[in-house]
């Protein structure tokens, strides 16, 4: 067994949801320099996972898990490890249908209060999760959601994992996890549900956490916009 820096919720260019600037080669590149053994790239609706890209982070040390942050029923839920076509799974119940013994399911930021948050579906579902997630978004003096998350993962007897759900660069090593297993795929799921697994967290200073804020609402800003134009008959502009 070792004890390996993971990030499990991870973004890159090639998400069809999010504009990212950075290709995940570069995402893996970054990581490698801050030692991080395990990347989950998670993008949006979409299981990014080729053989080259899987070469690529094993030639710079790094174990890359399949994984998608899907859409089930309106709500960001991480699934690793799934043989399927993300579109093919849009139910909690298609979730246990396809789920096996060397797959994963995480509540991301489950307690923050934006619309895709499961929030009170982590309790009505909770026999399909594996792990809650400790997310990076917090401040030293704001951090409520986080504590729910603490508090819903002891009454669950579920383990948290600390991720930085990256969308830009600098926000590698904010928060990732500790995992002491095998390192491979199979491996590093075997020991997250088992819960050997620690979170290594820094709170963010509340000038970036606002600047985070606002950068968050730019992006959704522009997703409507894309939409719109992709529902009018624009130039394209959707993705």
């Amino acid at each position: 067994m070792e004890k390996l820096k993971a990030e499990l919720h991870a973004h890159s260019l090639e998400d069809p949801y999010d504009h990212l600037k950075y290709p995940a080669t570069t995402l893996i590149d970054r990581l490698a320099s801050e030692e991080f053994k395990v990347l989950a790239l998670t993008l949006h609706g979409r299981q990014y996972c080729p053989r080259e890209l899987k070469s690529y982070a094993a030639d710079r040390g790094i174990t890359l898990i399949p994984g998608v942050e899907a859409f089930i029923e309106g709500r960001h839920t991480l699934l690793y490890n799934f043989d399927f076509d993300p579109s093919s799974i849009r139910t909690f119940s298609d979730v246990r249908r396809y789920k096996r013994d060397d797959c994963l399911v995480i509540a991301p930021h489950p307690f923050y209060p934006q619309l895709c948050c499961l929030r009170s579906q982590v309790q009505r579902h909770a026999d399909i999760f594996d792990a809650l997630e400790y997310c990076h978004f917090y401040s030293r003096g704001i951090n409520f959601f986080n504590q729910i998350a603490e508090r819903k993962a002891r009454e669950l007897g579920l383990p948290l994992v600390g991720t930085s759900d990256i969308h830009s660069l600098s926000q590698v090593g904010r928060t990732y996890s500790i995992v002491t297993a095998e390192n491979s795929v199979e491996g590093v799921i075997e020991s997250v549900k088992r819960g050997a697994v620690e979170v290594v967290s820094h709170p963010i200073r509340l000038p970036h956490l606002a600047s985070t804020v606002g950068e968050i609402i730019a992006e959704n800003a522009r997703r409507l916009v894309r939409k719109w134009y992709g529902s009018n008959g624009g130039s394209g502009l959707a993705r």
